[in-house]
């Protein structure tokens, strides 16, 4: 589901979260945009539970750029079409850790439609969200260099681990996404 062209952060999560609502005790895993939609629905949904990678749970983990680009957004001004077309300089220029990563960063950006990406690049640096930490389990990695890792709080440290740790180190993401399930389901009961 898209979203529209001028919808907030909040009111997007919102429509995301629609069959979320009605389950009992749900639990949604987001991964960087989507850590964050799931960290923004913790606030309006009480008995949602967030597992979140490679992600940031309030604007105060955003790296300084993010923070910049609230202040001045001339990521407006970007049209469309350039977004895609400038990801591999936008690459470059982070430095990303290895081909693997790059790869994925690039793909990441060709793969996705413009006008949501547009909307990203807009929504990522004016999100005001903080979601409920209580009810936040975060996996991160401390080679993140989309969301550096030394401006996140309180998450399950994946040593080495990038911003693509869910493609290039997938069996342990996912062995510790199992462990933190587990916490959750011993919490509940």
């Amino acid at each position: 589901m898209l979203p529209l062209r001028k919808e907030s952060f909040k009111s997007y999560a919102e429509r995301l979260a629609e069959p979320i609502r009605k389950a009992k005790n749900p639990v949604v895993i987001g991964v960087s945009l989507g850590g964050m939609l799931a960290s923004e629905m913790t606030t309006f949904i009480p008995q949602m539970r967030a597992i979140i990678i490679s992600s940031v749970k309030s604007p105060e983990e955003r790296p300084t750029l993010l923070k910049i680009g609230r202040i001045l957004p001339l990521q407006r001004l970007l049209p469309e079409s350039f977004i895609k077309k400038g990801t591999w300089f936008w690459g470059q220029a982070h430095k990303q850790v290895n081909k693997n990563d790059f790869y994925y960063f690039i793909k990441m950006f060709h793969d996705q439609d413009e006008r949501f990406l547009k909307w990203a690049i807009v929504h990522i640096p004016r999100w005001k969200g903080r979601g409920v930490h209580d009810r936040i389990h975060h996996i991160h990695g401390d080679k993140d260099e989309l969301f550096p890792f030394q401006y996140i709080k309180d998450a399950h440290l994946v040593k080495n681990g990038t911003h693509f740790m869910v493609y290039t180190r997938g069996k342990e993401v996912t062995q510790i996404i199992k462990t933190e399930l587990s916490r959750i389901e011993q919490d509940l009961q």
